[in-house]
């Protein structure tokens, strides 16, 4: 869903405080809320239910409430030698040992930091009868849909100051709750709780509480107050945020920032820092992600780019190869006469090829055929003879292989004489022999070619 309208209330002991704002492109503007009558006398939940009840149910808007001081309850825990994850999880397992009411009793939250060795923890806690009674509310008007959340009314102070990039942290707010002051501290990166103001509230009192505080809040310069203290602070001069900053004037209405205002802001972040709700809370994945994995999976969304790309083009490509072997199938199919035509050409061009190389390159045939014949043994006989390039093959029988082939040797017409099969008998008992002979080269050149 998206969130076009916040609407933002205070909810304290004795009054209750609202603000709307909506969505004009990116930024928040402040938009005019329906009248509430506030009669006295009533409950808190009596008056949250008289204005919820004069809202209509609206897709895209999100009720953010926030409860004073007085009703909730912060510990600060600090962890030596873990890491900030471990010590969250350190303190929601030991929340019994570190509450002073039962785990049963409560909703509480916890919100993380670590600095130089230490993990500090900020846990808040509320009473459960109190926050079931809010979230009955809310059902029972019809806006259960559109609860955001229910947070302490510093944390929404804390976002409000934060909404303004020209703000300085870390800083001070004062705001009145229930006809007392309360100091809310603002870090450097996230809201560290606030502190109720037991004495009249004068001067002294401030100045007092300032004086216990860490030695980064005593030192700042940037001191706020939410709505009209209505306390005489000599010698502190807290500023409206809306009229110290430009960029919170189209957010402020002519009165200033107030309470309910400031309920509005945990709903323009993605993860509050602290919300008593009736479930889990689980981080975005954006707050889940370091650096390094973020770097990793932007490496793997371009990954998948230019792969996705890639695969585009080989799709294109393959389709177009495809096209292209149908058309050579179907000129195939046209041409294939005229290729069978070809190869017949080239068979015979291979013919032709062989016969000429064999009239270049032909062996004297008669002068090897009468060198045989003038050497052979008289009583030996040759059978068969084969000439192929250089090699000549005889088949001989009759007489000694041995003598004939020594006979043989003598030519000049061969350089090597050798038996080419094992010697046997005929049924006469005459050897039977087959001998192959290779021609000389004659001028350095081969005369003959196998």
């Amino acid at each position: 869903m998206f969130l076009k309208e916040i609407t933002g209330i205070y909810l304290g002991e004795t009054t209750i405080e609202y603000s709307s704002l909506k969505r004009q492109f990116r930024a928040w503007r402040h938009s005019e809320t329906p009248v509430y009558a506030e009669i006295t006398g009533r409950s808190p939940m009596e008056r949250l239910n008289n204005l919820l009840s004069g809202l209509k149910p609206r897709a895209g808007r999100k009720i953010c409430i926030s409860i004073p001081r007085s009703r909730y309850f912060i510990r600060e825990l600090s962890f030596q030698g873990i890491t900030a994850e471990e010590a969250e999880n350190s303190a929601k397992i030991a929340i019994g040992i570190h509450s002073h009411l039962p785990k049963e009793d409560i909703y509480f939250d916890v919100w993380a930091t670590e600095s130089k060795g230490m993990a500090r923890v900020l846990l808040v806690y509320a009473r459960r009868t109190y926050i079931d009674q809010i979230i009955e509310t809310v059902k029972r008007t019809g806006h259960r849909k559109s609860l955001g959340y229910i947070c302490p009314s510093g944390l929404g102070t804390d976002l409000l100051l934060r909404y303004s990039t020209k703000t300085g942290f870390p800083a001070l707010s004062i705001q009145e709750e229930d006809q007392q002051l309360v100091l809310n501290l603002h870090g450097e990166h996230a809201w560290e709780g606030s502190h109720a103001i037991k004495g009249k509230g004068d001067s002294s009192d401030i100045s007092r509480a300032i004086e216990l505080l860490p030695v980064k809040f005593k030192e700042t310069k940037q001191f706020f107050r939410i709505g009209d203290t209505g306390h005489e602070m000599d010698g502190l001069t807290p500023r409206d945020p809306c009229s110290t900053f430009q960029s919170l004037a189209d957010i402020c209405n002519e009165s200033g920032a107030n309470k309910g205002l400031a309920a509005c802001f945990p709903a323009t972040v993605s993860y509050p820092q602290i919300c008593f709700q009736d479930r889990p809370r689980k981080r975005p994945i954006s707050l889940r992600i370091n650096a390094l994995q973020w770097a990793a999976v932007l490496f793997i969304v371009l990954l998948v780019a230019v792969s996705g790309i890639k695969l585009v083009k080989l799709y294109r490509i393959s389709a177009e190869a495809a096209k292209a072997q149908k058309m050579a199938l179907r000129l195939e199919k046209q041409y294939e006469p005229l290729l069978k035509t070809q190869e017949k050409i080239q068979k015979l061009r291979a013919i032709e090829q062989d016969m000429r190389d064999f009239l270049r390159e032909r062996p004297p045939v008669l002068a090897i055929l009468r060198e045989l014949a003038e050497r052979t043994p008289l009583d030996a006989w040759i059978r068969s003879c084969s000439i192929r390039g250089v090699i000549v093959r005889v088949s001989a029988e009759g007489g000694s292989a041995v003598a004939t082939m020594e006979e043989w040797r003598k030519s000049p017409l061969f350089e090597e004489v050798k038996l080419a099969s094992p010697v046997t008998k005929n049924r006469k008992q005459q050897e039977r022999y087959t001998v192959e002979l290779r021609l000389k080269i004659r001028g350095g050149k081969k005369e003959y070619r196998r």
